[in-house]
């Protein structure tokens, strides 16, 4: 697990931040509680602990959705969940062989939680 909090940046297309949305909207939703970005990726890595992730799931994922854009958000990752993203990370990285960025892994992981009623 990483010491110390990590600030991520990332900008993301237009589609994967109506992604991000539509993801803290249905977990606000579920729990009944207003839930920040911060929160839902949060939720979304420690319930994609146990699930698997596939090649084709990122490749239909990223034919999908265009990942670049002007889209600017933060990401704080704190040691109370860094061992879980670092986790997703590293199943990504797995399936496709190389290093992914934020900018996919955050959205990626958004989609699967929703896709899987995860959230």
């Amino acid at each position: 697990m990483t010491a110390g909090t990590r600030n991520v940046r990332i900008f993301m297309s237009e589609q994967c931040f109506e992604l991000l949305v539509d993801a803290m909207a249905a977990f606000s939703k579920q729990t009944r509680r207003f839930q920040t970005m911060r929160m839902t990726v949060q939720a979304a890595c420690s319930r994609l602990k146990s699930h698997g992730v596939s090649k084709v799931e990122l490749e239909e994922f990223l034919a999908e959705y265009p990942i670049d854009g002007d889209i600017r958000i933060f990401l704080e990752v704190t040691p109370e969940w860094a061992q879980d993203y670092d986790s997703l990370r590293a199943k990504v990285r797995k399936i496709c062989e190389q290093t992914i960025s934020d900018k996919v892994l955050v959205p990626f992981a958004l989609h699967l939680a929703v896709k899987h009623n995860l959230l």
